[in-house]
């Protein structure tokens, strides 16, 4: 069985939320506790906002962290630093699973070309996110309105990061969320790993895409082989 490496901190529930997701995600797989090995490499999170998440080498010497501890394979808790993805994935001596290329798998499944995006301010605006979904030919949306993306932004820094859900913030949300969908958008992807906290499939018709649970089952998958 290989052993996972979790680079976490950004932030620390969505770090906790890999954990708890691999392991009860394993148990239902084999019905035993025979997890396998995962380490976690937890990260300052204010310098990455800071830097807008652009913070390559910091990056990269974090997964060769992981990698000098044990690990077979990386996935980061964290969509926004996937911003560096592209510049880092071919210079570590081990895999980055990229949870863009494991959610593009699963919208490919489920039959659909265009999705709504939500995530950071980050993951919306820098394009990265929709350009590894392009190379798949899934076409990507994004919120038009400037208010719509600060208010997904504030929610996800202000509450979620610190599991803070309230009712009101997950009706903002799917009010952003239906606005993607009237533009077009056959499935709505959560792509930030604190949105699952606050919205799920039961809350909306539309169907979403949890890329923290995603990326938890494709790391588990590798992990069992």
């Amino acid at each position: 069985m290989k052993t996972i490496g979790i680079l976490g901190g950004l932030g620390p529930e969505s770090t906790a939320a890999y954990y708890e997701t691999i392991t009860r995600a394993y148990h239902e797989l084999r019905g035993d506790y025979s997890y396998p090995p995962i380490i976690v490499y937890s990260l300052s999170f204010q310098p990455y906002i800071d830097a807008g998440y652009d913070l390559p080498a910091e990056t990269l010497d974090a997964i060769e962290r992981l990698a000098v501890a044990g690990a077979d394979f990386v996935v980061a808790a964290c969509n926004s630093v996937h911003l560096v993805y592209d510049e880092i994935a071919p210079e570590v001596s081990v895999p980055w699973v990229s949870i863009m290329d494991a959610t593009a798998e699963e919208i490919l499944e489920a039959g659909m070309r265009k999705v709504g995006l939500l995530g950071t301010r980050f993951t919306m605006t820098k394009g990265f996110f929709g350009r590894a979904l392009t190379e798949r030919g899934i076409e990507t949306i994004t919120p038009e309105a400037e208010g719509d993306i600060e208010t997904v932004n504030r929610i996800i820094y202000d509450e979620l990061v610190l599991n803070v859900v309230e009712d009101g913030s997950r009706e903002a949300v799917l009010e952003v969320a239906g606005r993607l969908a009237r533009r077009g958008a056959e499935g709505i992807v959560l792509g930030c790993t604190e949105l699952p906290f606050l919205v799920r499939q039961s809350d909306t018709d539309t169907p979403v895409f949890d890329t923290t649970a995603i990326h938890c089952h494709k790391a588990l998958s590798i992990a069992v082989g």
